[in-house]
């Protein structure tokens, strides 16, 4: 049993979401600002409680908009200070793809941590190699927080992913093609089986 957690590149694609009710919602643009957005992304928190709001990669965005959790890659734990990070009170995600950039993580108190990729992505570029799901199921087995899979996640891989026990999973290009609530509703009913 698993959660979806939706990651999104642009403010439409966010709106279908939150009206879908998708449990997690990561706002990761990287070709649309979010602060022209700001005042109705504030309102989400309460317009749609059911939705966990994660900013990627911006804490003082996710502080302003009152979201439920910040999403920083390891390069972005540099930006900020540890005492920043472990005295925010929104919840924090951090990404991690090696035992090392795991303890590391562990060391700022996280929410959860993303793990990946576990395939090959087109969704975004990385110098990792594919870690798979034997290494996810080890990874999962030893982690005291829960771990978002991310990484190529997609409809032929997707219940094995599921099946390591894995708290969230994370999908961007697979959720692209998905039009209707009823077809996220398929889905997560999918991962909750």
């Amino acid at each position: 049993m698993a959660g979806l957690y939706a990651i999104v590149g642009d403010i439409a694609r966010a709106r279908f979401m939150l009206e879908a009710r998708v449990p997690y919602l990561q706002l990761r643009f990287k070709s649309q600002p979010l602060a022209p957005f700001q005042a109705e992304i504030s309102r989400w928190r309460t317009e749609f409680p059911e939705t966990r709001l994660i900013i990627n990669d911006d804490l003082e965005f996710a502080e302003r908009v009152n979201a439920w959790g910040v999403h920083l890659g390891q390069d972005d734990l540099r930006r900020y200070s540890k005492e920043a990070l472990t005295a925010t009170s929104l919840q924090l995600g951090i990404s991690t793809h090696s035992d090392e950039a795991i303890a590391l993580a562990l060391e700022y108190g996280p929410a959860m941590l993303g793990f990946g990729p576990l395939f090959a992505t087109t969704s975004k570029e990385t110098n990792r190699p594919p870690q798979g799901v034997a290494r996810l199921r080890e990874v999962v087995a030893g982690c005291s927080v829960p771990v978002v899979a991310i990484g190529g996640i997609k409809d032929d891989n997707l219940d094995e992913v599921v099946g390591t026990g894995v708290a969230m999973v994370a999908m961007i290009a697979y959720l692209d093609s998905f039009s209707t609530a009823a077809q996220l509703d398929s889905l997560i009913m999918r991962m909750q089986d």
